[in-house]
């Protein structure tokens, strides 16, 4: 079955006046990554960004300005997720902004029942714990090296290896392969989960330094 980790990166918390910023999709087939993904940085559509949420997540309006908005080019997000089941982390919030955007482009919206929400699958695993993505990769041993922010690509790869452990597998049988889609049979089994590295496109990982670089202060250069 064909699903997707999905996470997003917003402007604020308000589903009504704020607007996504960058969308990430992994494609998964049963307990395999396929190598296929949707990544995009989206125009806040002249919304400032929240200070606090910018802190979070290091996106600034300069950096963002030379690109679409959401609403302008949904049209390519809806052809990707086609229908897919969606896996997120604190799934209400992600479906909410989104949802938003369909409102707004006459869209389909997406239901509840076509998603899985990870943070509720960890609350009832683990009552009273500590359940965001920080802490059920540290309790599942899953190295935070490669987030030194909350992006959503870098957020989506960390969440894919949450899930596998709370639907009970173990990260080693997570199959990535080398080709994109499921018909690949040439599949390379990454047993040792400290191996499991995420791998950016050279244009991602420029287009990450740029935003980087234009920031004049943020957290992970304190």
């Amino acid at each position: 079955m064909r699903r997707l980790i999905l996470d997003t990166e917003t402007t604020g918390l308000d589903f009504n006046d704020d607007r996504i910023i960058e969308v990430a999709c992994l494609e998964i087939i049963g307990d395999s990554y396929t190598g296929k993904k949707f990544h995009k940085y989206y125009n806040p559509d002249n919304i400032l960004i929240n200070k606090q949420a910018e802190e979070i997540h290091g996106l600034n309006n300069d950096f963002l300005d030379k690109f679409e908005t959401f609403d302008n080019s949904i049209d390519e997000f809806i052809d990707f997720v086609n229908n897919a089941p969606l896996i997120i982390h604190n799934a209400q919030f992600d479906l909410n902004m989104i949802n938003k955007s369909l409102e707004r482009t006459n869209n389909n919206k997406i239901k509840p029942e076509d998603s899985i929400c990870t943070l509720e699958m960890a609350k009832k695993k683990f009552p009273g714990s500590k359940n965001n993505l920080n802490a059920l990769c540290r309790r599942f041993d899953i190295g935070l090296e490669s987030r030194e922010k909350h992006g959503a690509l870098t957020d989506c790869f960390l969440l894919l290896k949450v899930y596998v452990e709370l639907i009970g597998g173990k990260q080693g049988r997570l199959i990535f392969s080398n080709k994109q889609g499921p018909q690949n049979e040439n599949l390379t089994d990454f047993s040792n989960k400290t191996n499991l590295l995420i791998q950016l496109s050279k244009d991602e990982e420029d287009m990450h330094c740029k935003m980087i670089n234009s920031i004049p202060k943020s957290l992970w250069k304190n």
